[in-house]
């Protein structure tokens, strides 16, 4: 079963292959096909049966086919009933969107053509409509304000990936534990998220093949290792380790030694971070990550808080027996205080070939992969090797994925709109999804789009030697995904810090095991409070005040004691309106030194709380100017002027980019201040017109430069 499984993808990588360059050195996306100009009449519309154009994002090159028609009992009868699924960008969303200056439809045609035929099936079979509406404020501050309100914003709330966990504690999501009937099939069980604090919250409409940050290797660099290869003289791949059954801690450390020792005297391309080249340079966050996840253990799992538990204890004291003995090193750190690794410097190391092995984000994988295949090398992905006591088929023995967005329904949305929301919404997707694969279902649609996501990223699928295991352990490590739910609940944070102190022995941390358990009160201090918020049944304002601040301008001796700083700050709060700035409270910086003309940034901080305990703050400059300065100040423009181009109105002008540098004696900036004298300037015939700009310093002193302004035709 498993080699015609295989055998079947690979050959829809063919065709896959005709379209997007695969393997190559390449690093164009597939081309997007050209925007549809919209019909006047903006009906929602049923789609023809169409062949797919280039595929892009979650879209494929398979033919089209039309969605079976399911079975639904009680369709309702009459009037359509409107569901108002809520995002903070429409564009992406709905298919019948418009783009308002060019008229085109904003959804790639491919996709669009599969939500039309979403929103074909949800009126044919429920009699249901989608109204698409975009947020008008921020996210987390609408949907709480909105069921605060009692007249929640929409039905069906598309929250944007790291917002969850704000909006989960404002207690506005309803538990879906009821509804799980609706998700019980493989076509839709995947949309259903685990329970979260004892109860379903949270949906998601995203397909998932691989982790966050995979295991990936250089096959060419680890083909010049002759201990890595067997009697014949044949290398003993990852993939083939995996495929085996021998793809264990035990195997990767050894694996990793024999790595290390070839190219310990090696020199690194220029620019790596290491001189010579690594066995594994990585993130050791993401790598700390997996090796929980491939023990068994979580930061959040089924039982709750688990990054104490003896499973995780057990991975990461795995990382930091690797780290000790330098087979997995980490190409520096910020200077932060907590260890915290230089953002993706491991994956740009290994586009370099500096490093045989990195965990690599998957949206940069198609750049170092094409950066080795424009070297004639080959790169493998696999499935993050597991804790020598489990099976390869062992429930416990999974890979960890990060979550993207996320859908919830609002507190105040009825039983039934609710029923019939989520009905529609798992209708919608697996109708989506079908049609993107011309398949009859959509696992079936996964696995096809796999071979998809493996030429996204530049990995050789077809490569004679290697391609099909390539293939093989792309496919298992989708079929072991489980989800990471730390970020969602705001304590992946936490988990970070203590993982890069103890490591590195920041203050004071000792080694992983020792520092979780003296550490969880930093967990539970979190989770206990959303737990207790969502046994309540009041909505939590959690949402601070929105402080804004102007800059301040005094003259030199003044006594910052007698200002009145409530003058120079306003608040407004998403539920009391604005607040009385004369209740906050200010703290002006030590630098400040009103006896000494100049520009302090962040000199005055405002903060004030809301009615519900919310903290909002904001800083402001102040500047100290010399009232008996005659000094006029100086100008300097721009070495390479901007153009205008024909019948641009002068009031759109930004004349600040005209100007290189503007200050007044004590150097203090006053771009900001400038004028232009526009008696000469024509924008309506092209040509070349001379533009005095005036600047004026805080004690009334000018200074000008003329700037040769270039009016260029279309």
């Amino acid at each position: 079963m498993r080699k015609k499984r295989l055998g079947a993808l690979l050959m829809s990588a063919c065709m896959v292959a005709s379209l997007t360059a695969c393997g190559g050195g390449n690093d164009d996306p597939a081309p997007t096909p050209e925007p549809t100009k919209a019909p006047d009449a903006q009906a929602t519309q049923t789609p023809e049966p169409t062949k797919a154009a280039e595929p892009s994002d979650d879209t494929t090159p398979e033919p089209t086919k039309e969605p079976a028609p399911t079975e639904e009992a009680n369709v309702p009868q009459g009037d359509p009933v409107v569901i108002r699924y809520g995002t903070h960008w429409v564009q992406e969303l709905d298919p019948n969107h418009v783009d308002e200056v060019s008229g085109e439809y904003t959804m790639n045609e491919t996709q669009r053509q599969a939500g039309l035929a979403g929103l074909a099936a949800v009126k044919e079979q429920l009699n249901v409509e989608f109204e698409f509406i975009q947020y008008s404020a921020n996210t987390t501050e609408e949907l709480m304000t909105s069921v605060l309100a009692g007249n929640p914003v929409c039905d069906l709330a598309l929250m944007w990936g790291g917002s969850e966990g704000v909006i989960l504690a404002q207690n506005v999501l309803q538990q879906l534990d009821d509804y799980a009937y609706i998700f019980e099939d493989e076509d839709t069980s995947w949309m259903f998220y685990d329970k979260l604090y004892g109860h379903n919250y949270m949906l998601t409409n995203v397909i998932r093949y691989k982790q966050r940050w995979p295991l990936i290797f250089n096959i060419s660099m680890l083909e010049k290792v002759d201990a890595l290869k067997d009697e014949n003289g044949n290398l003993v791949t990852p993939m083939d380790h995996y495929l085996n059954g021998t793809w264990t801690w035990s195997t990767f450390t050894d694996y990793l030694t024999k790595v290390q020792a070839y190219y310990a005297n090696t020199a690194a391309p220029d620019g790596s971070k290491y001189d010579t080249i690594q066995a594994y340079e990585t993130d050791h966050r993401f790598a700390g990550l997996s090796a929980m996840y491939s023990a068994g253990g979580a930061i959040y799992g089924n039982a709750g808080l688990e990054p104490d538990s003896e499973a995780s204890i057990k991975g990461m004291q795995y990382i930091e027996n690797l780290f000790e003995k330098k087979l997995l090193v980490d190409p520096g750190t910020y200077d932060d205080g907590k260890g915290t690794p230089e953002w993706t410097r491991a994956a740009d190391d290994f586009g370099k070939g500096a490093t045989v092995f990195t965990d690599c984000p998957d949206w940069w994988i198609g750049g170092v992969a094409g950066s080795a295949a424009d070297r004639g090398e080959v790169v493998g992905i696999v499935p993050w090797p597991r804790e020598d006591s489990l099976s390869v088929d062992d429930p416990e023995y999974t890979q960890a994925i990060t979550l993207g967005d996320s859908v919830g329904v609002l507190k105040g949305v009825s039983p039934e709109k609710t029923e019939l929301a989520l009905k529609a919404y798992a209708l919608y997707w697996t109708t989506y999804y079908k049609a993107l694969g011309g398949t009859d279902t959509v696992m079936a649609y996964k696995e096809q789009n796999a071979l998809h996501e493996l030429n996204e990223m530049k990995i050789d699928v077809l490569n004679e030697k290697y391609g099909d295991k390539i293939v093989e352990c792309f496919l298992a490590i989708g079929d072991k995904l489980v989800n990471d739910y730390a970020d969602l609940l705001g304590i992946r944070v936490t988990w970070d810090d203590i993982v890069g102190k103890s490591l590195y022995g920041l203050d004071g941390m000792s080694a992983y095991d020792v520092a979780v358990k003296a550490n969880m009160n930093l967990f539970t201090n979190v989770t206990s409070n959303v737990e207790s918020i969502l046994a309540s049944s009041e909505v939590h304002d959690n949402q601070p005040p929105a402080v804004d601040g102007k800059e301040a301008v005094f003259a030199l001796g003044t006594d910052m004691a007698s200002v009145n700083w409530a003058e120079y700050f306003t608040a407004k709060d998403s539920v009391d309106g604005e607040l009385d700035m004369t209740k906050a409270a200010y703290t002006v910086s030590e630098s400040l030194d009103a006896a000494k003309a100049g520009s302090y940034g962040d000199a005055v901080k405002a903060e004030i709380s809301d009615a519900a305990g919310n903290k909002g703050e904001k800083k402001i400059k102040v500047i100290i100017y010399n009232p008996d300065n005659m000094t006029a100040p100086t100008v300097t423009a721009k070495a390479e002027l901007p153009t205008v181009k024909v019948d641009t109105d002068t009031s759109t002008i930004n004349w600040k980019d005209y100007i290189e540098s503007a200050a007044d004696v004590d150097g203090i900036d006053v771009k900001d201040t400038v004028s232009a004298d526009l008696s000469e300037l024509d924008t309506t015939t092209p040509g070349t017109y001379n533009v005095a700009l005036t600047v004026t310093d805080y004690a009334g002193n000018t200074g000008s430069v003329t700037v040769a302004v270039t009016v260029v035709a279309e």
